[in-house]
């Protein structure tokens, strides 16, 4: 490089002062407009033009002249680099360096947050308007940009944002049912425009209450589901068998229906088993053909229950007696859910009186009835009702008429509730006339599946029945039908 000197002054020789020979950063790779120091060093004063200065330039625009080797200045504003260089200012005008060879680049960069991980719902299907708690893992920071909160995004679109230190949220599903929200969130940089981008997706979705229903017909174990929020039982005891008639002119009593028992919210724990006991019905009494005129009362009902809920089986009536001319018939249907027919007596000289039905569970039996040479039983109790009316008398060779049934119930089951679409339909049963070859007494008709909420036919049968009553000239009475236990479980409440 040539070196320019002069004369001055007669004589004296002047030369140009030397460029700095290294140009340093304090910092680089910053962020955006961040402050650093730029030094040099190796610059030189000419012979007699010592250093006055020092002239800095940014990508070879002058920044302007200052006295020390030193200059703060500033990153670019975005992503990108600043070339500096610097000339040696010398005491006498036009004995400058040259702008130096050696420079520094100081760079801006700036990068994106990472995407928070391990998104979770703490449940992902809850009740309408139900509530999870929404996390995710702390995000790492950028390149100079670190997070400054989190956005959370519900179907897409932004929904809230939390500080820089919070990494759940507790959020609210639909009021709609089957209508679900997609959740995502971003982590924020402290640099406007250098976000993250969105975290995968978690969905709530939303339900209306929800239910299974199992019925048991026979004995087992019920295991209750793992996701079961609450249980509700209905048990209906195993009905009463019917008896054999009542010596030479009665008819048999009925026996009475199962007893009924609802449980709401039974305190059961998910995942367990639970002991399921189906009443069977009660044997029908038979006469005892070598004994002459005896009857035989039926055999009581089995009781229904689940875990500690228990529903008792259904009565028997109709002990063993000898001739009604001689012990005169005095038995009434058995007590039950729905109270068994009352059964008629013969009469052979005189007015005589029957029994009347037994009594339902809210509900007492229908009345008796009178009549000459015969007489007609009493109604069975309803189950939640009025009992069954009297039957009408009849003289000898007419026909009587029976007693009036129990009044039927609006209740359903199981649970009482209408949604199972299974109208209980317990009633009790006619009472039976009391005259040779008339009808017999009824058993209560508790617990019938086989309606639904308009009384309409449904398939089915009847449960926890009781059994009906001999007449005066078969051996015909009946079994009581075996009882139930059904089961809800529900979710979503």
């Amino acid at each position: 490089m040539a070196t320019f000197c002069r004369v001055l002054n007669g004589g004296a020789l002047v030369t140009a002062c030397t460029a700095p020979t290294q140009l340093t950063l304090s910092a680089n790779n910053v962020g955006f407009w961040q402050t650093v120091t730029l030094s040099w060093t190796g610059a030189q004063g000419g012979a007699g033009n010592p250093i006055a200065g020092y002239e800095v330039y940014r990508d070879g625009m002058s920044l302007g002249t200052v006295t020390q080797a030193s200059l703060d200045v500033q990153s670019p504003a975005q992503n990108g680099s600043y070339t500096f260089t610097v000339r040696t200012k010398g005491t006498i005008p036009g004995f400058d360096s040259p702008v130096s060879v050696a420079s520094a680049v100081l760079t801006s960069l700036v990068t994106a947050p990472a995407a928070p991980a391990s998104v979770w719902l703490s449940a992902q299907d809850v009740k309408l308007s139900g509530q999870a708690t929404f996390s995710w893992s702390a995000a790492a920071g950028g390149t100079n940009n670190p997070v400054a909160g989190y956005a959370i995004y519900r179907g897409g679109a932004a929904f809230t944002t939390v500080a820089a230190g919070v990494t759940t949220l507790v959020v609210t599903a639909p009021a709609t049912d089957g209508a679900s929200y997609a959740f995502t969130v971003k982590a924020l940089g402290t640099v406007a425009g250098f976000d993250s981008a969105a975290s995968s997706a978690v969905t709530l979705t939303a339900h209306a209450p929800q239910h299974v229903d199992s019925y048991f017909t026979a004995s087992g174990t019920y295991t209750v589901p793992a996701w079961a929020e609450r249980v509700d039982v209905t048990c209906i005891g195993g009905g009463g068998g019917g008896s054999a008639r009542f010596g030479d002119g009665g008819g048999g009593c009925g026996g009475a229906s199962g007893h009924i028992s609802h449980g709401v919210g039974v305190a059961v724990t998910p995942g367990t088993a639970v002991a399921v006991t189906v009443g069977a019905g009660g044997a029908r009494g038979l006469e005892s053909a070598p004994a002459g005129d005896q009857s035989r009362s039926g055999v009581d009902g089995g009781a229904s229950g689940f875990g500690s809920l228990v529903a008792a089986g259904g009565g028997q009536r109709g002990i063993v007696h000898t001739p009604a001319w001689i012990v005169p018939g005095s038995h009434r249907g058995g007590n039950g859910g729905a109270g068994g027919g009352g059964g008629g007596r013969a009469a052979h000289t005189t007015a005589q009186t029957s029994m009347a039905g037994g009594d339902g569970m809210n509900t007492p039996g229908g009345g008796t009835g009178t009549g000459t040479y015969g007489v007609s039983g009493g109604g069975g109790g309803g189950y939640k009702g009025t009992s069954g009316g009297s039957g009408s008398g009849g003289n000898w060779g007419t026909t009587p008429t029976n007693g009036g049934t129990g009044a039927n119930t609006d209740e359903y089951y199981c649970f009482q509730s209408a949604s199972s679409a299974r109208y209980l339909y317990a009633q009790g049963g006619d009472g039976g006339a009391g005259i040779y070859g008339a009808t017999p007494g009824a058993g209560g008709r508790g617990g019938n599946v086989g309606r639904d909420a308009r009384g309409a036919a449904l398939a089915g049968s009847g449960y926890g029945h009781g059994g009906r009553g001999s007449d005066d000239q078969a051996d015909n009475s009946a079994a009581g039908g075996a009882g139930l236990v059904a089961v809800r479980a529900w979710r979503y409440l």
